[in-house]
């Protein structure tokens, strides 16, 4: 059986991807419920420490982030080149 966090925003247990080194592991998982991005330290598979990054309610809907490209490219603060 996986290892499993609670995520700090919806509160629903989200299983620790099985590829990551729980004895010692100090980087970001998200929520697969919510989306919600959060900082974890494993010790010797026990949660050391969970913070919120970023909260998956505040993450940009394929909408708002295509405006948000936009309103940057209009601004001069888009940097990608576009392939023509």
């Amino acid at each position: 059986m996986g290892m499993k966090i609670e995520c700090l925003v919806c509160l629903k247990e989200t299983a620790i991807p099985k590829n990551l080194n729980t004895e010692k592991y100090d980087g970001q998982i998200t929520c697969r419920e919510c989306g919600s991005l959060l900082q974890v330290r494993l010790v010797k598979s026990k949660v050391e420490q969970c913070k919120l990054v970023m909260d998956g309610k505040t993450r940009f809907s394929p909408s708002q982030a295509l405006e948000a490209a936009n309103q940057a490219r209009r601004e001069g603060r888009f940097y990608l080149q576009d392939k023509t």
